[in-house]
């Protein structure tokens, strides 16, 4: 088992997962125990809701430790300075020729009904009263999962999936037409699995409210939920076609997580891992936001975030030297990932005739000091924010 834990990451930490916590504000006041029903806690009010960075624990069984069968994996060790640092990715090795350099990864798309013990209930297969189509449609119908073609600082970068692309462009090098892998893909296979329902105890959930749907912002107790999310939830969907070789995805709608108290709130996704008897499980949930309420985020711009990196560090155990005090960091910290620099810095990519919003991704040579940048255009992210690799962190 794993659980969640909050923490100041210090130069020496080294994540085992990520989780995205932007700075937010609800829109209006919490509701009152005099308005809604007893059962959850209220959220704290407007200026209370604070950025998070936390690492999820592994706790794997001794007699289970050698067992590494997992997604599509591959390793590569680089040097930084005096420094040497081994990396896994999800794919196949891009800067290695490939006879058949493209990989799909088998995507268990779980919506999940989060439903409170005062009846409260959200529900991204519904509509809501911001959108006449639900959460689970436009994510779907999102960049995550539909392709089309990008052309990043006037390089065309091919045509994919969000993460696919950015991946491409990372090791652009390598991926170009005259690179050594040009039909390079790492691609998310979609499945949709019927709704699951979460029945959250009331010591476990809280609320506040919002402007869209039920009108109410829910929240976990995020170690409460990732612990079910291990225990329950994942071996119930095992017999399904679930495992070691597939992504489950979980999408929330309108509900974040908080960490053991309300005031700890708010985190809108996270990624994580757990050894399994088959090997070892990696899995993702998110919600997709049509809140308002948080800066740097709407729509898919979490999931894009928690897929991407699920990607680059699937495992959460990828050091690199320490860097901060960017995007949602504050300290300092010593892993890829690559969401993290650049929360809540979001582009508009349109599929479908409707515009998303996903995040900008920071590139390999951003963290491990690579000059040049294997990426597109020298760059040291996806669209060119980053323009050289990462400042030290003490």
């Amino acid at each position: 088992m794993s659980r969640m834990t909050r923490r100041t990451l210090p130069a020496a930490a080294l994540a085992a997962g990520c989780a995205l916590a932007l700075v937010g504000a609800v829109t209006g006041s919490p509701a009152s125990a005099a308005t809604r029903p007893s059962g959850p806690a209220a959220l704290p009010g407007a200026g209370h809701l604070h950025q998070l960075s936390y690492r999820p624990q592994q706790h794997a069984a001794p007699a289970l430790a050698a067992v590494t069968t997992s997604v599509t994996k591959w390793s590569k060790t680089v040097t930084d300075g005096a420094s040497s640092f081994t990396y896994t990715m999800v794919g196949k090795n891009p800067t290695v020729t490939q006879a058949t350099p493209s990989t799909t990864i088998k995507t268990e798309l779980v919506p999940v009904i989060i439903k409170f013990s005062n009846g409260d209930t959200w529900d991204p297969t519904v509509a809501d009263s911001c959108d006449a189509t639900s959460a689970l449609t436009r994510t779907t119908s999102s960049p995550i999962f539909k392709t089309k073609a990008y052309t990043l600082g006037g390089t065309a970068v091919g045509t994919g999936q969000y993460a696919d692309i950015f991946q491409r462009a990372n090791y652009w090098q390598y991926t170009q037409p005259s690179g050594i892998n040009p039909g390079y893909h790492v691609k998310l296979g979609l499945t949709v699995h019927a709704a699951v329902t979460i029945n959250v105890p009331a010591a476990d959930a809280a609320e506040g409210s919002t402007g869209c749907g039920n009108h109410l912002l829910g929240a976990v107790e995020i170690s409460w939920l990732d612990s079910y999310l291990q225990t329950t939830l994942l071996p119930s969907l095992a017999a399904e076609g679930f495992g070691v070789k597939t992504f489950p995805l979980f999408l929330l709608g309108n509900v974040v997580e908080y960490e053991s108290t309300t005031v700890n709130c708010c985190v809108l996704g996270f990624h994580n891992v757990v050894q399994v008897a088959a090997g070892r499980q990696t899995y993702g949930i998110a919600m997709y936001d049509n809140t308002g309420d948080f800066t740097g985020s709407q729509d898919v711009s979490v999931l894009s975030h928690e897929v991407a990196e699920w990607l680059a560090d699937p495992f959460g155990t990828n050091p690199t030297k320490p860097w901060g005090h960017v995007g949602q960091v504050t300290g300092c910290q010593n892993n890829l990932e690559v969401g993290d620099p650049l929360s809540g810095t979001v582009r508009a990519v349109t599929t479908g005739g409707h515009a998303f919003h996903v995040q900008e991704l920071a590139f390999t040579s951003w963290f491990y000091h690579q000059a040049p940048s294997t990426g597109v255009n020298g760059w040291y992210s996806n669209y060119g924010t980053f323009t050289s690799s990462a400042a030290a962190c003490a």
